[in-house]
């Protein structure tokens, strides 16, 4: 199309500086990942590693953990088995009936089944619980009860929840009721 009309011409034109306008904004407006207030850098994600290995090795010091008897996975879950279950693990897919009650290093509660009035029922490794506890609930058996030392990239991570605050570190005393 031929545009003769000045008139025209300029219309057009502001048109096309619209959309140039436009485009341009769209594309400042989108930042860098690290200008992100959200984002985590791999090295923060690290310090954060060290600081919760730090924070359950200094837990099991001061309240006299024996150490030989904690298993630590790869995932840096750590399990204090404090009674044997019986049969075979639990598996993903299964559900698992537990009473528990879930501490922060200063021992305070902040979540119990007890307060509930009855046991709790999770469907383990479909993420209805944190990762800790999916991985966890992995390692124990029928009648297993246990201690789960969970860092804070396997619980609320830097985010934290209701009364959980940010980068904590969870101790969850958990015993399994049944299995199915």
């Amino acid at each position: 199309m031929h545009l003769t009309n000045p008139k025209q011409k300029l219309s057009a034109w502001f048109v096309k500086a619209l959309f140039l306008l436009v485009v341009v904004a769209s594309f400042s407006s989108c930042k860098e990942d690290n200008e992100n207030p959200y984002y985590v850098t791999p090295e923060q994600v690290e310090a954060q590693k060290k600081l919760d290995e730090q924070t359950i090795r200094k837990y099991f010091r001061a309240n006299n953990v024996d150490t030989t008897k904690v298993v630590r996975l790869n995932s840096g879950l750590y399990i204090l088995t404090k009674k044997a279950g019986e049969g075979n693990v639990i598996k993903a897919g299964q559900y698992a009936e537990v009473n528990y009650v879930g501490r922060n290093v200063s021992n305070d509660v902040f979540d119990s089944s007890f307060r509930a009035g009855k046991p709790f029922s999770v469907l383990v490794g479909a993420g209805q619980v944190i990762k800790g506890w999916d991985e966890g609930l992995q390692q124990m058996r029928k009648g297993e009860e246990a201690n789960l030392y969970i860092p804070s990239y396997l619980g609320y991570g830097m985010y934290g929840s209701g009364n959980i605050p940010p980068n904590s570190v969870l101790i969850f005393e958990i015993d399994v009721l049944n299995v199915r």
